[in-house]
């Protein structure tokens, strides 16, 4: 019994291991946890607008922007709060570009967050983000926890 209650732990642990979202490239913005809507701000002199796109719990997704005209598409990352103060984040890579990501259909695994347009080049993307979760099990209870997060850029 002890030898099945180990082996089940070390599987536990590894798989947390290989499903870990990776950590933010760039620190997300101190008020990732606190602001609503959008809010601008200078960086090193650089004008950055931040778009609130939606929150799933206590995540939240943003859109970064420098907000020339029009503006111009900076970066993506999501937060996870603990109140007002961030206790984890990751920068969102564009992870599609068509398919069930570029529509707006939640399932029980993947849940649409939200989206924010930008034109680059002259075309207009909707960015699309998605809260994917997964099944875990405590025993013979399966419940559904966080995975990872996808950002995908449409054309509009």
């Amino acid at each position: 019994m002890k030898l099945k209650l180990a082996l089940v732990s070390l599987v536990a642990a590894a798989a947390t291991v290989l499903v870990a979202p990776t950590a933010a490239l760039a620190a997300p913005d101190s008020l990732a946890c606190s602001a609503a809507g959008s809010y601008s701000r200078v960086i090193l002199g650089t004008p950055t607008t931040y778009w609130l796109v939606g929150s799933v719990g206590n995540y939240r997704y943003w859109h970064v922007v420098s907000p020339t005209t029009p503006e111009t598409y900076l970066r993506s990352y999501v937060v996870l709060c603990s109140g007002s103060t961030i206790s984890w984040s990751a920068d969102l890579a564009v992870t599609s570009t068509s398919g069930d990501r570029c529509g707006t259909t939640s399932s029980l695994l993947a849940q649409y967050v939200g989206s924010h347009n930008n034109v680059i080049g002259g075309v207009t993307y909707a960015f699309r983000y998605w809260h994917m979760k997964r099944f875990v099990s405590s025993g013979t209870i399966f419940y559904l926890v966080y995975d990872h997060s996808e950002l995908a850029r449409c054309v509009v």
